[in-house]
């Protein structure tokens, strides 16, 4: 697996894209609880638009999956959990070999694989079902947020809604992908992927 310089610059750029992305929008989950809860499908519909263009720059294996950890790394980076990364591990090659097989070319494969792409995102939520008392505890010595939110966000999040935030990522990660190929549709066509 080799990789250009041209190939290592689209990396670096669109996984600085992606992040920004998921930062800016992930920002609106401080606002109140509600959009905390919802960052798993609006999020990734966002993030779908400099993904989707990334792909449009993709010809072989491993450039997604080295995007993919890089994300992971990054959001780690600020503090996020360890989570994300930890599932990137096997999702981005995954997410990748997906593509792969459609040769990078086919729209039902990048879509399936933006999908797989998306879902360590889940590991941003996962202190807050699976460690909840320290999620808490931290929440509350960042001195960002006081015991109403906190009171909040647990009556917003019963067990059963971790499920439900992966089908949110899973809907949220379709719809970015169609909103990125609406928006980038001349890169597609470009492309061969339309």
């Amino acid at each position: 697996m080799r990789f250009s310089v041209k190939d290592l610059i689209n990396i670096g750029i669109f996984t600085v894209l992606y992040v920004v992305v998921i930062a800016v929008f992930g920002q609106l989950g401080a606002l109140m609880p509600i959009t905390q809860v919802l960052g798993p499908l609006y999020i990734p519909l966002f993030a779908g638009i400099p993904f989707m263009l990334f792909l449009t720059r993709v010809k072989h294996f491993g450039m997604v999956t080295i995007m993919g950890l890089l994300v992971g790394a990054l959001i780690l980076a600020t503090g996020q959990s360890y989570w994300v990364l930890l599932i990137a591990v096997p999702m981005a090659p995954l997410a990748d070999w997906i593509m792969s097989t459609g040769k990078y070319a086919s729209w039902k494969r990048s879509l399936l694989g933006y999908i797989v792409f998306a879902l360590p995102m889940i590991g941003t939520v996962v202190p807050l079902f699976f460690m909840r008392a320290a999620f808490q505890a931290k929440v509350l010595a960042s001195g960002h947020k006081d015991q109403a939110w906190v009171d909040a966000i647990n009556r917003l999040t019963p067990m059963w809604m971790f499920g439900v935030m992966i089908v949110m990522i899973v809907v949220g990660a379709a719809l970015g992908a169609y909103l990125g190929r609406a928006m980038l549709r001349k890169h597609f066509e470009r492309a061969g992927i339309a």
